[in-house]
């Protein structure tokens, strides 16, 4: 299948800089977003170096990373036009494209994902043969040169339509054949922001790349890239470790004209931080790899509490009640997260500190006579210029850092806090896990397919807001009952404003669920806390896009209906929960998204490579399924598929659903995670249940849906069709 003909849909720049299973919910980190930084680190290290063998002449190769290495699909386009094959790029982001019969110069394009998290970047080769990296960095000198935004803003202006690129694409290209000191110019550019990091010149195009936190991938970690989302916007590149601008670059008002550049020195002290702070991924990853040995996928046994105590600090947190206690019971419980080939990965470094808001920071958010419409902003802002760094330091050495973590290779993550201690009992760089301080929720970009009898497909997509109940109460105290959520962020809004085109956004409002459902559920846009009849129980969003394309609109369907304004929100945004408690905001956090839901014509055109496949099922019909109720069905459901390495799609989760005419019967879902060809369903892997009674004792359903789950693409791809009979 040709996958380049469609790309998924974003307006906005990307930011790039646990699912903890079972039943200690509050643990579970599921979904969580990826602090998404262009510069993050890890991985393996097989990906193709630029200055080893050259590539052939009719083909070009290089590596394609962030920090961490980019698993995805990569392709070429050339000055007339033509399109190469895709090719997916190995483990350590690794790459060759076959150029034959095209022509020089030629922009490469990547969508996939690095560490979880959603990524589309741009590079560009002047002849065949050329070994050349695809990164922020390249993606940059592409948007400079060009005088356009990069990202996925160039991938969707040169996505073919009909096989054929389109003429502004072609277009922007030739300008480079044209006039090939643009690129020179737009290369020494970025050269000299870098120049600070880089003493040894490595060069950001052709230079050696090996995404293992070394030389390139190095510079890559220490800093924070936000791309130009449109014309006459600025790109910029801060260095992490003090919050300070390395460099801008402003695009033209018109496509195509030339961009204004800058170089910032940083000052002594400055760069003291950053040396200093760039020792920190690595000390932690070997901390976090020495945890990991205690989890080896063969001959496993699950850890001692003493063991898995050195690498967690005293100040952990998750949550109320959600302490170090609680995380060393967790890694130590097989039926959570004591399992072989555990893995905790540290991805990269956060953005920004990401501490829960001081009461101040709350106050100043909420304030209800503030005209403001970018609190959020406003928020990052302040921390940002009052030296609030991802990385603490005392006397110039650090002391704790806010880390990227993954973990169990979830295609999702979340923020967390390391601290380092003069304890080396567990590794020598003393680094231990505090937490992310906040308690448990997740905001997944969803994509689903549906099958129905006959063999029709639907396709939907999905902004969930999940946040359970019992977590909420569970922060509950003495003097404070918790009852609603206020969130605020990018894109958020109703469908009264967006139809206006009133751009000031909403703010949206999570409210207590009905009693037989465990979630919170959406009010409308300042309801009176009665819900939302149009997403009734649901937890996850529409976009406004996605609403406005619905025909006949439906009655339930008013204007102060919540939905999220896709073109102002991208991987990397944040957005922070405010807990309330009799409207009164008391607990407020910071949150950090680490993809978007991908296009309907993307998710259309690539299916095969974003679903699972369901291949066979035991028992293979419904009437054997029925055959066996009132029986403990525990082990004795089991799903078979296939699955594409296009994307590098992963297993997450498998569903049973069985229903009496409209009435649910039962509600399963299975983890999977790991479990990339089969899964069976047993208790003690079970995510969730909700049942007549115990385990699939089913004696009244009459029809079943099988569904399966792949994370892929910084999403969650749902695939749900009929039990056969």
């Amino acid at each position: 299948m040709t996958l380049y003909p469609m790309c998924p849909y974003f307006q906005q720049p990307e930011i790039f800089p646990m699912k903890l299973t079972q039943k200690r919910a509050a643990l579970v980190i599921a979904g969580a977003a990826l602090a998404t930084l262009y510069g993050c680190g890890g991985g393996s290290s097989d990906g193709v170096v630029a200055t080893g063998t050259p590539a052939a002449a009719t083909s070009l190769s290089g590596t394609a990373a962030v920090g961490a290495p980019i698993a995805g699909s990569v392709f070429a386009i050339d000055v007339n036009g033509r399109t190469s094959p895709a090719t997916t790029t190995s483990a350590g982001g690794g790459f060759i494209v076959d150029v034959g019969g095209m022509t020089a110069p030629y922009i490469l394009s990547i969508t996939g994902t690095a560490g979880g998290r959603l990524v589309t970047l741009n590079s560009i080769a002047t002849a065949a043969g050329q070994t050349v990296n695809i990164t922020p960095l390249t993606d940059l000198i592409v948007s400079t040169a060009l005088g356009r935004p990069g990202g996925s803003a160039l991938t969707n202006l040169c996505a073919p339509v009909n096989q054929v690129v389109p003429a502004d694409c072609v277009s922007a290209l030739a300008s480079v054949a044209t006039t090939p000191a643009r690129l020179s110019s737009a290369t020494d550019a970025v050269i000299a922001i870098i120049a600070p990091l880089n003493p040894t010149g490595i060069h950001p195009l052709t230079g050696a790349l090996v995404a293992d936190g070394t030389g390139m991938d190095k510079i890559l970690d220490q800093i924070l890239m936000t791309p130009a989302g449109a014309q006459g916007a600025m790109a910029t590149i801060t260095l992490i470790a003090t919050n300070t601008s390395l460099g801008t670059v402003t695009l033209p008002p018109t496509a195509g004209a030339g961009a204004t550049t800058a170089a910032i020195a940083p000052s002594g002290p400055e760069l003291s931080k950053a040396t200093a702070g760039a020792a920190v991924l690595p000390e932690i990853r070997a901390c976090l790899a020495a945890l990991n040995a205690l989890y080896p996928k063969t001959g496993f046994q699950a850890p001692s509490s003493q063991a898995v105590t050195a690498f967690v600090d005293d100040t952990f947190l998750l949550g109320k009640g959600e302490n170090k206690a609680a995380i060393v019971a967790a890694l130590t419980d097989t039926s959570e997260l004591a399992i072989p080939g555990l893995t905790i990965e540290a991805i990269g470094l956060s953005p920004y500190d990401m501490s829960p808001l001081s009461s101040q920071e709350i106050s100043t958010l909420t304030d209800a006579n503030s005209t403001s419409t970018t609190r959020v902003a406003d928020f990052i802002e302040n921390r940002r210029t009052a030296g609030a760094t991802a990385i603490t330091f005392v006397n110039g050495v650090p002391t704790s850092a806010w880390v990227q973590l993954r973990i169990a290779g979830d295609a999702s993550g979340s923020n967390w806090k390391m601290v380092k201690t003069t304890d080396t009992s567990g590794c020598a760089g003393g680094w231990k896990l505090a937490g992310s301080e906040h308690l448990d929720m997740h905001m997944n970009a969803r994509i689903s397919r549906s099958i129905d009898a006959a063999s029709t497909v639907t396709f939907s997509r999905q902004w969930a807001f999940h946040l359970d109940k019992a977590t909420l109460t569970d922060q509950n105290t003495n003097s404070a009952t918790f009852n609603r959520v206020d969130v605020r962020g990018p894109g958020l809004t109703d469908f009264g404003d967006y139809s206006a085109n009133i751009t000031t956004g909403r703010k949206l409002q999570l409210m207590m669920p009905n009693a037989s459902n465990t979630a919170m559920r959406f009010d409308n846009s300042d309801g009176p806390g009665t819900g939302s009849p149009f997403y009734v129980n649901a937890e996850a969003l529409q976009s406004c896009q996605d609403l406005a394309s619905i025909s006949p609109r439906p009655g339930t369907l008013g204007d102060r209906t919540p939905c999220i304004d896709e073109s102002k929100v991208a991987p990397g945004k944040v957005y922070v929960w405010t807990l309330k408690a009799a409207g009164v905001p008391l607990i407020a956090f910071p949150f950090q998204i680490s993809s978007v839901p991908l296009s309907k014509a993307f998710v259309q055109a690539n299916q095969a490579s974003l679903f699972a496949t369901l291949t066979s099922a035991t028992p293979s019909t419904f009437s054997a399924l029925t055959a066996l109720a009132n029986t403990l069905l525990d082990g004795r459901v089991t799903f078979n598929y296939t699955q594409s390495t296009t994307y590098g799609s992963k297993m997450d989760n498998c569903g049973l659903y069985l229903r009496n005419g409209s009435a649910q019967v039962l509600s399963a879902e299975q983890n999977a995670v790991g479990q990339e060809i089969s899964c069976t369903f047993t208790t003690d892997g079970l995510n969730s249940l909700a049942s007549e009674s115990s385990l699939f004792n089913f004696a009244t359903a009459t029809s079943g849906t099988i569904g399966l789950t792949t994370s892929v693409l910084g999403n969650q791809a749902s695939s749900s069709q009929p039990y056969a009979n």
